[in-house]
């Protein structure tokens, strides 16, 4: 009965973490479907044309609407964001079950390759890699996965050598189980629920990231509707277009806000969980 009760807590804690999470997934697929007008088409007599019925948000420097130019720009932010962090959590929860399971001259060479990682600042380290190859889609999302797995990687590193000495993986080990079988059945569960919050809160890191690369001009390449990009268009025409400026800058704010809010929930359910 008494676990029952503290249970309860817990599961009521799951819907703060899913509706953030449903909700920014829901706008990146629909974005570009409630965009008003073409995110590119261009009409040079609207130029930094002031919000109303007919755009909105306003236009830009060349007369696109602005509107359609952030809700088309939503899947190039937050998708990348998440496909990003994805590859990166994969790359570091693959090495960091090898650290844990493998040698010791495996885990020292693993980790202390992940410790140089992080020694660079990982902004820095996205910045110096997509600006070596030119920009572009691919540069950034290799610069961005270098800077993102080492901390996937220490995690996984360190949930699994703490489940590797616990005693039902003994048992397993004793019952003839190979280590394939039990690294998937009794270590990767618990390995993912630890990682789970920290890649939420690491698609608010990437979209921050994407945002200042693409403000740099060392991102998606223009007319691509990226929401640093428009930022970085619009800098120049600040005086007579805070409105249009204002727009992408407050979506970035609130999509790095649900996904924290969501990471600390998830927080919070795995340490329920956990005390369980």
């Amino acid at each position: 009965m008494t676990m029952l009760l503290e249970a309860r807590p817990t599961r009521s804690r799951l819907p703060g973490a899913i509706w953030p999470l449903a909700a920014l997934a829901a706008f990146a697929a629909s974005g570009p479907f409630l965009a008003p007008y073409d995110p590119d088409a261009q009409d040079l007599l609207r130029v930094m044309e002031a919000p109303s019925w007919h755009h909105l948000l306003g236009t830009d420097h060349v007369g696109r609407d602005v509107l359609s130019r952030v809700l088309a720009g939503a899947p190039q932010s937050l998708g990348l964001a998440a496909l990003c962090v994805a590859l990166a959590a994969s790359i570091g929860v693959m090495l960091g079950l090898s650290a844990a399971n493998g040698g010791r001259f495996t885990r020292a060479a693993i980790m202390r390759l992940a410790d140089l990682m992080l020694a660079f600042p990982g902004l820095l380290l996205a910045m110096l890699f997509a600006g070596f190859l030119g920009g572009g889609i691919w540069p950034m999302l290799i610069g961005l996965k270098l800077a993102l797995w080492p901390q996937y990687a220490r995690m996984a590193e360190a949930v699994a050598t703490g489940v590797l000495r616990e005693g039902h993986v003994e048992a397993a080990r004793l019952a003839g189980f190979p280590e394939r079988v039990i690294l998937l059945r009794h270590v990767l569960p618990a390995v993912l629920r630890a990682i789970l919050p920290l890649a939420t809160f690491g698609v608010g890191q990437a979209i921050m990231s994407i945002s200042a690369l693409g403000f740099l001009g060392l991102g998606l390449k223009p007319p691509t509707p990226e929401w640093g990009a428009t930022i970085n268009e619009l800098l120049p025409f600040l005086s007579e277009g805070f409105v249009q400026m204002a727009a992408p800058c407050l979506l970035i704010f609130v999509s790095v806000l649900l996904l924290t809010l969501a990471g600390r929930a998830l927080a919070t359910q795995t340490t329920g969980l956990n005390h369980d």
